[in-house]
């Protein structure tokens, strides 16, 4: 029975010819566990790579191989700017590890421009109130844009994450917080425009 790298490898090799993109999505895929042979493999041909990740495994071993990339689409999904909010999202204290792993990778892409550091803040009424100081944060990142995606159509969710906080989405969705996401928004929009931040938003 073939394993899960040598499927990949196999495919990669069908679609080789004529890939010009790829994106490599989860779960978590740092944490796949033939990352570094994947990304070394990668590496060795004229190809743009998108990786969505929450940044929890992007260290010191990862690194090396994200930047010997061709391009590199760095998608980093954080959703808050203080640990108290970061936590009671994520249901887990890896805000510190996060921001500080980003903050050196960044500075390590700083004169790449075939790197792109792409923060992601998915949008919630719990989080709504940190919009506009993550754009702060992300500044520090040199992103190549910010995005923010509103919390939809998850309105019959009910999620516990073991904090004491509960994911309800008829109260977080977007939607029905309608007025004062796009206010917000709106104002982020302005703020990115006055740092020279490109930005992509969807208003409701």
């Amino acid at each position: 029975r073939s394993s899960d790298l040598e499927r990949f490898v196999a495919f990669f090799e069908q679609i080789k010819p004529m890939a010009e993109h790829i994106t490599l999505i989860g779960g978590e895929p740092l944490i796949y566990p033939h990352i570094n042979e994947v990304l070394d493999l990668l590496a060795e041909y004229p190809i743009a790579i998108t990786i969505n990740t929450n940044a929890t495994m992007l260290n010191e071993r990862i690194s090396p191989r994200l930047l010997a990339l061709h391009e590199l689409n760095l998608k980093c999904s954080i959703d808050a700017v203080t640990q108290t909010t970061y936590l009671r999202i994520r249901g887990r204290q890896h805000f510190q590890r996060v921001t500080t792993q980003l903050l050196r990778f960044a500075e390590l892409a700083r004169d790449m421009p075939n790197i792109h550091i792409i923060p992601v803040y998915v949008v919630m009424k719990e989080n709504l109130h940190e919009v506009v100081p993550f754009i702060s944060f992300a500044k520090q990142l040199n992103p190549y844009r910010i995005e923010f995606h509103p919390v939809r159509h998850v309105d019959d969710w009910f999620v516990t994450n073991g904090t004491g906080w509960v994911f309800d989405g008829e109260e977080q969705t977007c939607e029905a917080n309608r007025d004062a996401f796009n206010e917000v928004m709106r104002e982020a929009t302005e703020v990115c425009a006055e740092e020279g931040i490109d930005c992509e938003v969807h208003f409701l």
